[in-house]
């Protein structure tokens, strides 16, 4: 991809994900809602993006406290990579070359306690997209 800013094909820089809202259901519904982003690995101007929509659920049971309020918070995020391609035979088979596909993602882990400072629970998020499905910002 050619650089708006540097005005040359330049490689990508994957900058850590944002996490833009983080919500726990009183039922234990945990949503997230996150965003990544591939910068100019010269000059930093933004690319590409990607955000996504993690959910999952959390044991509430575990906790047992009544009247009280639940609040989640991101505890770590990381970003994932990986290239490779789709044998009928093998499966994954993790590669570069003509014809991989390259995927970017986040792994998102939240923890769950209640209001009065105990944990109750933890949960990892992860997803991914194609490189090519990426948002272009240029």
């Amino acid at each position: 991809m050619r650089c708006p800013d540097c005005n040359r094909f330049v490689g990508n820089e994957e900058q850590d994900p944002e996490i833009n809202e983080i919500f726990v259901g009183d039922d234990g519904h945990v949503t997230v809602e996150a965003r990544i982003v591939n910068a100019c690995q010269d000059c930093g101007t933004e690319l590409t993006e990607a955000t996504f929509s993690l959910e999952g659920e959390v044991d509430l049971n575990k906790h047992q406290g009544e009247g009280h309020e639940v609040d989640a918070e991101e505890e770590s995020s990381t970003r994932t990579s990986r290239s490779g391609y789709f044998d009928k035979k093998k499966g994954w088979v993790p590669s570069g070359g003509r014809y991989a596909k390259t995927f970017y993602g986040l792994s998102v882990e939240i923890g769950v306690t209640c209001s009065c400072g105990e944990p109750i629970d933890s949960i990892t998020l992860e997803d991914e997209i194609q490189a090519s499905g990426m948002d272009s910002l240029v």
